[in-house]
Formats: C-alpha cells, structure tokens, sequence
C-alpha cells in the first residue's frame, strides 16, 4: 500500500455544434519530463475557436465529437518530474493545453514567463509566435510598403511585429474604427475602412489576417506588380477566392500557419519595450472566469457579446471540485 496525491482536473470539451461540457479526469502525477500546472489564466481565439464552437470550420479533416477546446494557456508549475532542468516551483509558463483546469506538460513545450511580464501580454506570445512566422515567409524590407488586410488579433499583432522589425510603411484595411485606431497606436502609418482610400498598384508586400475573402480580394488588388502576400487567417470561415489581379500582376501567394520555435520567439517577445508591450493588453477586451466560458461562447456566436479577445480567469476559490486530494493505493 502506498499513498500518492493526484488532481482531478476539469476540462471543456465541445461534444456537438454549440455544446459544451465540462469533463473531469484524474491525472497521473508528471513523468520525470514533464511538469503539472494548475491554471491561471487562458484566452478565447475568436477566429480559430468560434468556427469550431459553431460547426462550421472549414478543416481538411472532420474533428470527431467530443474534442478539446482552446490552445492559449497560462499557469503556475506544482510539481516538477525528477529531470526538469528549467522550470521551478511556482514558476509561470504559457503552454498549448486548453481550457483546462490543470495540465501534464513536457518541459521543452513550456514557456517561461519572466515576473515583469504581465498574464494577458504572456499569453499573446503563442499567436505573435503564428504572426512573426508569417512575417518571416516575406521578409518584408523596411524601405518597401506593407499592406495589411484586417485588425482583429492576428492583424494587430502583425502591425506590431512588423513595426518592431523596423518596417515603416505599414498600412491596414479594417472596417472598425476602434481597431484601426489600435493599429495606429500599435505603428501603422495610415488606416482605411476599404481599399478606395489606400494607393493602388504600391504595396510590396500584403498580409492577410481577416479569414473574409473580400478583404483578400481587395488586398490583390491593391499590390504592386510581382508582389507577395502571405495568408495569415485560418481560412477556416470562408473560402479565399483569386481574382484576376493575381495573375496580371503575377503575384506570389504564401499560406503560414503555426509558429517555428515558440519558446526562441517568446524570449524575443518578452525583451520588447515595456510600454509598447503594454499597448497589447488591450487586445483583451472582456475579462470573464473559467465557470461562465460556455455562457461567454454563446454569447460571442448570438454578438451579444463582442471584442478582440477574451481573457479568461482561473480563480482557485472558486475551484473546490478541484483541489489537491489524497487516494490510497
């Protein structure tokens, strides 16, 4: 006989179109590897996670029912394996596990987070991670003219990465005036609610990050002759459609999806300005707890409930079903 503790942790997991359930599971305690987290804090991917939520994302494979929800995760390490070299006791690390209340990781997919760091900007190194490899694929230079079409999380995170790459013309169609007033805040130098008020036929290179196709129908037409533009949406709403501008004006068309090396960009990320890493806290702009996300999906699908991104507190008072707990063997 021998007495061990273990967690009995609560996941969402989506079991039909616009049904969520929270499931609980006891976990093993960590392999020598790996690390157990109890979670902080997370975040609703409005572009990724809305479309799986309503059944309608557009996949190259069916998810079969039930599967987990989310992918941005921060929490607290509470108890290390017998190898873990890297992360303490206690430590903060964003990782990839979900809506859930507790999480076995390896050690290698754990970014730390440094104390300076606040929990909503640590969060947003998993998507700047997307960003900046999207980036990387067309090397914008920072004499030529970017474009990029829509400011929700992807497109704003774009603006900002690019300005801390030192590119200076950087412009964006977006329809909503308080997104195009972030992304100026965030470096672009002009916005527009549509392409009629940007120059034709002078950007060098365009970044696509609305998942609309007449949004990326008017960013072909707006690029210069040999230009490039990367698709950073999911395209997981609706189809992307070329128009004849791509062909006439023989452009270069590149698809980006997850990041190269997050734990490389997340140190990269945490060492930007203080003050402008602080404008990206607004990006959040509802703050919800764990206990109401299955609320807060329906009301984000019915737009009762808008914004950019969603914050998502795990409160530990609030977790008695959860906590640590002793089971004889």
């Amino acid at each position: 006989m021998s007495t061990r503790q273990f967690i009995t942790r609560r996941s969402l997991v989506l079991t039909a179109p616009r049904r969520l359930e929270w499931i609980a599971e006891k976990l093993p305690t960590p392999g020598e590897n790996e690390v157990l987290v109890r979670t902080r804090a997370g975040a609703i991917s409005m572009g990724t996670e809305l479309p799986h939520y309503r059944g309608i994302s557009r996949t190259s494979k069916p998810r079969p029912y039930p599967y987990m929800t989310g992918y941005e995760s921060l929490g607290i390490v509470i108890e290390r394996g017998a190898a873990v070299s890297e992360l303490q006791m206690g430590q903060r690390v964003v990782s990839f596990y979900g809506h859930r209340s507790h999480a076995i990781i390896p050690e290698e997919k754990a970014l730390p987070v440094p104390d300076q760091i606040t929990d909503r900007v640590a969060l947003l190194a998993i998507l700047s991670c997307d960003a900046a490899k999207g980036i990387h694929k067309v090397r914008p230079k920072a004499e030529e003219a970017v474009l990029v079409s829509g400011a929700g999380t992807m497109g704003l995170l774009t603006v900002f990465l690019l300005k801390e790459l030192g590119i200076q013309y950087i412009d964006v169609i977006e329809p909503a005036e308080k997104r195009r007033e972030m992304a100026r805040q965030f470096g672009a130098r002009r916005t527009a609610s549509s392409m009629e008020a940007l120059p034709k036929d002078s950007y060098q290179v365009g970044i696509e990050c609305s998942s609309r196709n007449a949004a990326f129908e008017a960013l072909q037409a707006m690029m210069a002759q040999g230009g490039q533009i990367c698709i950073l949406a999911d395209g997981n709403i609706e189809p992307l459609t070329l128009i004849p501008a791509f062909h006439e004006k023989e452009l270069h068309i590149v698809g980006s999806s997850d990041g190269l090396d997050y734990r490389k960009h997340a140190r990269w990320f945490f060492q930007r300005d203080p003050g402008r890493l602080q404008l990206l806290e607004q990006l959040f702009e509802h703050d919800v707890t764990a206990e109401n996300l299955s609320n807060i999906f329906e009301d984000l699908v019915r737009q009762t409930l808008t914004a950019i991104k969603v914050f998502v507190r795990y409160d530990p008072n609030q977790e008695k079903d959860i906590l640590l707990q002793r089971e004889s063997i």
